[in-house]
């Protein structure tokens, strides 16, 4: 009986599921495993070193990307009539000698970066200030503690209130949350002695500050933007002299902040002055960008973008390679394949198809910012953004339930619940994947949907999906490999990707946007 029931249940519900476009099948169908490893085995290898934005492996990738792009007769849309839109950048390195001297009762002491503290602050700066103590970066401040802070360097705890409690998902990445508060010149986050939020634990991270340089857009900011207020990671070594201002052991204000109503504390005995030396380069980086031209003579001037990153962060300080295979080596094979299975169907979408994989993005959405400032086809032609990034592996969360049959998707009703819509339909005509909004929620403490490429044309007002399946113990390390990769599930959400993807490319209108559209 029970082998029965399950033969029929599939049955009755593919009766009562609408199907997919008879027109979209073979593309649909042309999705295979075997064709998403062939491209990520090649795009995580040691050869690539990582894939580092402006480093060879990236160029050697994005050569790969156009090659796949011209054997499917994509029509390239780049500069000059290439597939690579180009873009500066401005590298900055942090000179050995930044330093952090504190001045106290008993004398001066210096600290030196990597030593002592990390930071990825690239600018030239002579800085002396009074330090104020607020606890975790979260710690609310009423409009006295607001004005306290004003013109001093801010002294927090790694992580949040939330984190302590054990309460906040995905802890591992919150020191990396704190931001300047308004008004303060610097910010120190004194780190934990051990573990992921340690000096040594987040020394391969900051490395690249040193050994490689920071980048920005010349010419312009990260949609990050540009802040006053420097951030500074620092030993508890250096933090517990900071305390000797109010004779106060890391500890205790430690299990004091935990608690409401924490009040900043002046470090009255203790000054700093930051000393911090950078040196410039210009270098280039680009986007891969192809086109399916549509089949309706006037909807073929609108499009539909498909999105991954196919940068990662290259070389670790030590010599290991980050080969990225989860992030995004899965998105950008994806797009490969999605690129692949729109050219080989016989009937072609009314709208245009782009496909776009971008760079940058691990330096702070760099590449997609650019693009969102030098579209190459207008915005406002732009139906909607699909955006892969991290397919091919599962989460905690499903691990523990054992299902890989899932798909994080996040801000696909935002501007509009039309595009919503399309997807879920999508989805219910195709894979049945369980679609989780859990981090759609905006007042996530993961901020997701500000943090993959999505999120450029988003603030720009255009429909996005963002397609994720979470996070995992391998995120931004050397052991993000291959064979981690769940091809068979990964290629299950590639294929509803390409639904969607149709289905919106011949949806009969541009979307209308809601009232209030959430693009944050």
């Amino acid at each position: 009986m029970r082998r029965i029931s399950f033969i029929l249940l599939p049955l009755s519900l593919l009766i009562a599921q609408p199907k997919i476009d008879k027109n979209a099948l073979p593309g649909y169908e042309s999705i295979k495993a075997n064709d998403l490893s062939a491209h990520l085995h090649f795009l995580a290898s040691p050869e690539l070193e990582g894939r580092e934005t402006s480093f060879r492996g990236q160029k050697v990738a994005a050569r790969y990307i156009a090659s796949a792009f011209q054997k499917l007769g994509l029509k390239p849309i780049g500069d000059a009539g290439t597939y690579f839109q180009h873009f500066d950048l401005e590298a900055t390195r942090i000179n050995e000698k930044t330093s952090i001297v504190l001045s106290t009762p008993a004398g001066k002491k210096e600290f030196l970066i990597r030593k002592d503290f990390l930071t990825n602050s690239a600018r030239d700066t002579v800085l002396e200030a009074p330090l104020i103590f607020i606890g975790f970066a979260d710690q609310a401040l009423d409009k006295e503690g607001e004005e306290l802070i004003k013109g001093k360097i801010v002294v927090t705890l790694a992580g949040t209130k939330t984190d302590a409690a054990g309460t906040s998902a995905n802890s591992f990445r919150r020191p990396m949350a704190t931001r300047p508060l308004p008004g303060s010149v610097a910010t120190f986050v004194i780190l934990d002695e051990s573990g992921p939020t340690s000096l040594a634990g987040l020394a391969n991270r900051f490395s690249n500050a040193i050994d490689k340089g920071t980048l920005r857009l010349v010419g312009g900011e990260s949609r990050r933007g540009a802040s006053a207020s420097s951030m500074y990671y620092i030993s508890p070594d250096l933090g517990q002299e900071l305390l000797l201002g109010v004779g106060k052991s890391l500890q205790e204000v430690r299990t004091s902040a935990t608690g409401d109503g924490f009040p900043p504390l002046a470090l009255g005995k203790v000054a700093a002055r930051i000393n911090s030396k950078i040196t410039k380069e210009i270098k280039q980086s680009e986007n891969v960008i192809g086109m399916l031209e549509g089949s309706d003579p006037m909807l073929k001037n609108e499009i539909v973008i498909l999105t991954a990153h196919y940068d990662h962060l290259g070389v670790n300080a030590d010599g290991q390679v980050n080969p990225g295979a989860d992030d995004d080596g899965s998105g950008t094979s994806a797009v490969l394949e999605l690129a692949e299975a729109f050219a080989l169907n016989p009937v072609k979408p009314k709208r245009s198809i782009v496909f776009m994989t971008v760079t940058g993005e691990e330096k702070g959405l760099l590449g997609s910012y650019y693009y969102s400032q030098n579209p190459i086809i207008p915005l406002e032609k732009t139906i909607a953004n699909l955006n892969t990034d991290m397919i091919g592996r599962v989460d905690k969360k499903y691990e523990a339930l054992n299902n890989p049959n899932y798909v994080y998707v996040i801000g696909s009703d935002k501007i509009s619940t039309e595009l919503d819509s399309v997807l879920k339909g999508s989805n219910t005509s195709s894979e049945n994947l369980l679609l989780d909004y859990t981090f759609n929620d905006e007042k996530d403490p993961n901020q997701f949907y500000r943090r993959s490429d999505h999120y450029n044309f988003a603030r720009n007002g255009v429909p996005v999906v963002f397609y994720f399946t979470g996070v995992h113990d391998d995120y931004h390390r050397p052991t993000d490999t291959v064979e981690k990769i769940l091809f068979e599930r990964t290629a299950r959400i590639t294929r509803l990707i390409f639904v969607t993807g149709w289905n919106v490319a011949n949806f009969p209108r541009m979307f209308t946007k809601n009232a209030s559209p959430a693009a944050y």
